[in-house]
């Protein structure tokens, strides 16, 4: 009982051909068995028809398919974004069971679409403990000129999941879109090239998915009360008008005006001991990614900061020898098993050229675990993951799965 996975890249602007240069790639790496699965994703510059009718062919009629739009692709040994990147990863297994589910009809509507998809999953029978990957569209429509982004929201979708679903299983999500500027973001479900899904993924059998949080930010200030919000939309921080406070914060030495908030400020929720150490998997960053100038507030990606909440602002601070030690962390949570497959789900805001470092934190990740293992990972728009025991929507964040058996 065992499985094998193959790992395929390719920049050919040839969607049809790209399409087929990753899955022949990787399902050579299989070996000569069978493909059960693949999963793919990638940039938009590509056409979707044509990648799949390229993958299709030489995975064979049922293998099944699924995934989306990224802003890049990580494999192995090759990292690459904002370009026509695409990557694939193609499971064999004798001991590993696959499910997929798909709900349509995301926008505006994201907590229903949470409540049919947690009930396709609550009602299904697995075979051993079931290992959900969950897969949205983040993209509602590109906005006009000027115009802060409006998103498909992960914090109702994932509340509506759990209000079907209950207890969560071992789960971990991505929010997927495929570049800055927002043109819309596609789905593979088999053979469906789809819009505007929530997707889950499901191994069940022998698999066990263990997962990590990689942050990249750091408490700078003590705590702060939310006193007003309005939806996604924070209001008012300590009983004044949220912009000023965010000012107070940085501090009068600060070089970023208020117009440099959006993609800049991050504000931490602590799910932890509030004056304990700081621990990674306690914290919840959420990024701020417009500003509501006549109300003086900060408009968040998610909806989830109320009124009474505590927050922090937070300092970003990727640590590559951080990032390594978390990775070896993962590692020894599988010992005693086998681990043929690590995902790796990337926030976009985390490529060095946008986070002003001087090399990519995920060459960490290939250094440590895509020496190990077959690697495949993607730049996200959200992240999912628990956090101090909430499964909960993430901004700034790396997400690392490990599958063994």
């Amino acid at each position: 009982m065992s499985t094998s996975v193959g790992i395929g890249f390719s920049e050919n602007p040839d969607s049809k051909a790209a399409g087929a240069e990753i899955a022949r790639a990787a399902t050579d790496a299989l070996g000569g068995k069978d493909c059960d699965l693949a999963i793919m994703y990638s940039t938009s510059k590509h056409d979707p028809v044509k990648l799949r009718d390229g993958v299709r062919p030489i995975i064979g009629p049922k293998s099944r398919l699924i995934g989306g739009y990224a802003v890049g692709v990580i494999t192995n040994d090759r990292l690459a974004y904002e370009g026509y990147q695409v990557g694939l990863a193609a499971l064999s297994s004798d001991s590993m069971n696959i499910d997929m589910f798909i709900e349509t009809g995301l926008p505006d509507n994201e907590r229903n679409v949470g409540v049919a998809l947690g009930r396709q999953l609550k009602e299904h029978q697995y075979e051993g403990d079931p290992n959900i990957l969950l897969m949205y569209d983040s993209i509602k429509e590109r906005p006009p000129e000027g115009v802060v982004l409006d998103l498909n929201l992960a914090t109702p979708l994932v509340g509506g999941i759990e209000e079907s679903l209950g207890t969560w299983p071992r789960t971990a999500g991505v929010g997927m879109f495929g570049d800055w500027q927002s043109e819309p973001t596609y789905q593979w479900f088999d053979d469906r090239v789809e819009r505007h899904t929530a997707m889950a993924l499901v191994l069940s059998g022998g698999v066990r998915m263990d997962t990590i949080i990689m942050h990249g930010c750091r408490p700078s200030s003590g705590y702060h009360k939310i006193t007003k919000v309005d939806n996604n939309v924070v209001l008012e921080i300590d009983g004044k008008p949220a912009i000023e406070t965010v000012a107070e914060m940085l501090g009068p030495d600060s070089y970023k005006s208020w117009e440099e908030y959006p993609f800049f400020v991050t504000l931490g929720v602590n799910r932890g001991d509030r004056f304990g150490d700081f621990v990674e998997e306690d914290y919840a960053n959420r990024l701020v990614m417009g500003l509501d100038k006549e109300r003086g507030g900060l408009i968040m990606f998610e909806p989830d900061l109320k009124a009474g909440s505590d927050v922090q602002l937070m300092r970003r601070s990727i640590d590559f020898k951080y990032i390594g030690e978390r990775a070896e962390d993962i590692l020894s949570r599988v010992e005693g098993r086998t681990p043929f497959f690590a995902l790796y789900i990337d926030c976009a805001g985390r490529i060095s050229k946008y986070a002003g470092t001087e090399r990519e934190e995920a060459e960490e990740v290939q250094k440590h675990i895509g020496s190990k293992m077959p690697l495949l990972g993607m730049y996200s728009g959200v992240e999912i993951a628990s956090v101090g025991g909430h499964m909960q929507a993430l901004d700034w964040t790396g997400v690392l799965c490990v599958f063994s058996e």
